[in-house]
């Protein structure tokens, strides 16, 4: 688990403290209620951002850049990169890179999308696209 996750679980802890003792303060049973359920709401979005996915480090990823070949820049808890994971399945044809794995991914997403870490972002020759669909992607190759 990152350093990004841990801290979005923490921050969604103390949340959830603080909400259940402001609803405690009236109702006991209704704020321990709110605590048990919303840590319980903190630690699957923990474990789902958390999750790691495939991954090859930007140096050898970029190599592999070429028409025909997708590259694909994702980041794990995206809701869209996970659904084009499941989508293209283990085509060999693309590369997986998680940027937040990599520092080098992750300033060439950023170079590519303005300054933002926009995900998934996908480079098919010298082609950038972002957000696609798996049918778009595979129209491509």
């Amino acid at each position: 688990m990152d350093q990004r996750t841990r801290l979005s679980i923490l921050l969604g802890f103390l949340a959830v403290l603080v909400l259940a003792i402001v609803i405690g303060v009236e109702s006991l049973t209704a704020g321990t209620l709110v605590g048990v359920l919303g840590c319980l709401v903190v630690l699957s979005i923990g474990w789902w951002s958390g999750r790691r996915g495939r991954h090859i480090a930007w140096a050898e990823a970029s190599e592999r850049i070429a028409p025909g070949r997708a590259l694909v820049l994702w980041k794990p808890g995206c809701v869209y990169c996970e659904r084009l994971l499941l989508s293209l399945g283990r085509d060999p044809r693309v590369t997986w890179v998680n940027v937040w794995q990599d520092e080098q991914a992750n300033a060439r997403v950023r170079e590519l999308n303005g300054g933002d870490e926009l995900t998934p972002t996908v480079i098919i020759g010298d082609q950038v696209l972002r957000n696609p669909t798996a049918d778009k992607i595979r129209a491509l190759l």
